[in-house]
């Protein structure tokens, strides 16, 4: 069985595809619009880290035991289904990399992070296209209706549309779909594992994002009941990303398998600091997070013309109603100008280049991104 290939270079030296800066580039920029990376990080949290700090002169518990403790206890889950280590992508590629699979299996979109890990495991990535079609809000102009025809996104997941799964192969979903913001409903996550574990495959769900909403749609509490994964990052929630922290939940045996090649210390002083205070006031603190920028930034793109999917997450999935090339060239321009934008190039199916995800800074400064892209036009030069 063969499968359709990402639009995306899986080599970082030809090609970095991730918000952020790119290797060797300044961090700080004027406005950041590529990350979702919540920016009301706790002043509990950090004077907790700055308390563990005085610790760090000491070697941390080399098996991140009591974080490993509270996430159980946050989520009902045994310690021993739960590995942590420094960050979501570090534990896909742990994950990929553990031999217990044959191939991978992917709803498109997806972050181009799975690709990588993919070929550098040496496992074939059966990408699979979007089935569904997203509705956009606001004017929808000729570039979007050629280059997607019609007035809809073509991007949107169906779980149901599974193909044949073979023995071995482990099933990737994102929840929510990073970058369109659609959100599956528990249950038919939940269905659609059924479905995988009883072909003899594996499902890992990527919750990157379940924290902005809730946990309404997790299946955490399900990890490691058969053949389920749960991916979930520390980083963008907690605002620091700069402590590398994450956690992958799933069946005690290969978790065990997994959690030793790792080995000792997978967790530094800081980041156990950050598990423990995440699981156990993060949540009913609500991570500082304010979701009613995006509302502010809705406003302000349709207002400016553009075409939005009104999706979940903390971000807005956006297009400027503009021809590929333009969209291409006011992203460089702009980048000069220290204004950072993601577009949506590496995520698989064909269009990216005209949608831009934007994320916090967007959210919390609206009106200064839009300023800034208009002004980005051959024009303005």
């Amino acid at each position: 069985m063969s499968g359709t290939s990402f639009v995306v270079d899986p080599s970082w030296e030809e090609g970095w595809d991730h918000g952020g800066p790119a290797p060797g580039e300044a961090s700080r920029c004027r406005l950041d619009a590529s990350t979702t990376v919540n920016p009301f990080p706790s002043p509990e949290l950090k004077e907790k880290l700055k308390a563990a700090l005085d610790e760090a002169g000491d070697y941390p518990d080399p098996m991140a035991g009591e974080a490993l403790r509270a996430i159980g206890r946050r989520f009902s889950l045994s310690p021993a289904r739960v590995a942590v280590g420094g960050g979501a992508t570090l534990l896909l590629y742990a994950l990929l990399g553990s031999g217990s699979f044959s191939r991978i299996v992917g709803f498109a979109p997806l972050f181009s992070e799975y690709l990588r890990a993919a070929r550098v495991s040496g496992l074939s990535l059966l990408s699979l296209p979007p089935t569904g079609r997203i509705p956009w809000e606001g004017e929808v102009k000729e570039p979007l209706r050629v280059l997607f025809g019609g007035r809809e996104l073509p991007w949107g997941i169906d779980p149901r549309s599974l193909p044949e799964i073979l023995p071995g192969d482990l099933v990737i979903l994102v929840n929510p779909v990073n970058p369109t913001g659609q959100e599956i409903p528990r249950e038919e996550v939940l269905e659609l594992f059924r479905r995988v574990s009883g072909a003899g495959g594996a499902l890992l769900v990527d919750e990157s994002f379940q924290d902005f909403l809730g946990n309404r749609s997790s299946v955490l509490s399900c990890a490691g009941e058969g053949p389920l994964y749960v991916l979930r990052s520390l980083t963008k929630i907690t605002g620091l990303p700069g402590l590398r922290a994450g956690f992958l939940a799933g069946p005690e045996q290969q978790l065990g398998r997994m959690k030793g090649r790792l080995g000792p210390w997978a967790l530094g002083t800081l980041e156990q600091a950050l598990v423990s205070w995440s699981m156990e006031a993060g949540e009913s603190t609500g991570f500082g997070y304010r979701p009613e920028g995006k509302l502010s930034l809705r406003s302000e793109l349709l207002g400016a013309g553009w075409a939005i999917v009104p999706g979940e997450g903390p971000f807005l999935l956006a297009s400027p109603n503009l021809e590929v090339r333009e969209c291409r060239e006011r992203g460089d321009r702009l980048r000069g100008r220290g204004v950072r934008l993601r577009l949506c190039t590496g995520f698989g199916p064909s269009g990216g280049e005209v949608l831009l995800r934007l994320g916090f800074e967007a959210l919390l400064r609206p009106r200064e991104l839009v300023e800034a892209f208009s002004m980005a036009s051959s024009a303005g030069e």
